[in-house]
């Protein structure tokens, strides 16, 4: 039973394609978040792309953070916190996040006319995300690159493309617009993927004990 999660794991993490693999470089967003209450807050999210690891960070205006460290090789997946000065390392489960992603699954990408030709320099395509479930939404992506990981994007599940531009409201009532506005394709350190060392490393059940 444990052999064949793994292997599950890996499959899941691994995506195949025709296009380039984006295996290695940083891709940056401007986002914009707008909040049920009508609050909106503007920021970052960057991610980071090496092998098997990826960095998620999500930085906003407020002085909100928010860091995912997942490394596909070895099935983990930790959470950056700072709390009231504290710092954890939070594991996470990565059967869960690949779970979250079912009611993605199986989704279509149609092409749209569209005059707009290029974000930060790279081609796009504009196209409508279709789901299971009936909705689906708009989005700019280039046909030329795709994540390796295929667990990179919630929303997009195994995607044979790089996400440019895209929009989506969450189940909290969260709507979230991205933007490209940086895309390297170049050598990044080993360390960026490594928890700092003034972290402390607990389980998700500890860290829900300190939240009480």
């Amino acid at each position: 039973m444990r052999y064949s999660l793994l292997v599950l794991l890996i499959l899941l993490c691994v995506s195949a394609g025709a296009q380039k693999p984006f295996t290695e470089g940083i891709l940056r967003y401007k986002v914009k978040l707008k909040s049920p209450d009508n609050r909106t807050y503007k920021g970052y999210y960057t991610f980071t792309f090496k092998g098997p690891h990826v960095k998620k960070e999500l930085n906003l205006d407020n002085g909100f953070e928010d860091v995912v460290l997942i490394d596909c090789g070895t099935g983990k997946v930790y959470s950056l916190q700072n709390r009231n000065g504290k710092k954890f390392a939070i594991q996470l489960s990565m059967e869960e996040i690949v779970k979250k992603q079912d009611a993605f699954l199986g989704f279509t990408v149609s092409d749209q006319e569209s005059d707009r030709q290029e974000i930060d320099g790279f081609a796009v395509s504009k196209g409508k995300v279709s789901y299971k479930d009936g909705s689906s939404a708009e989005i700019f992506y280039s046909k030329d690159w795709y994540p390796l990981q295929s667990i990179t994007y919630e929303r997009f599940p195994g995607a044979k493309f790089l996400p440019m531009s895209y929009s989506y409201t969450d189940e909290h009532g969260i709507s979230m617009d991205f933007e490209t506005d940086k895309l390297l394709l170049e050598p990044v350190e080993n360390a960026v993927f490594r928890i700092p060392p003034e972290y402390k490393m607990i389980s998700y059940e500890e860290y829900k004990e300190l939240s009480k």
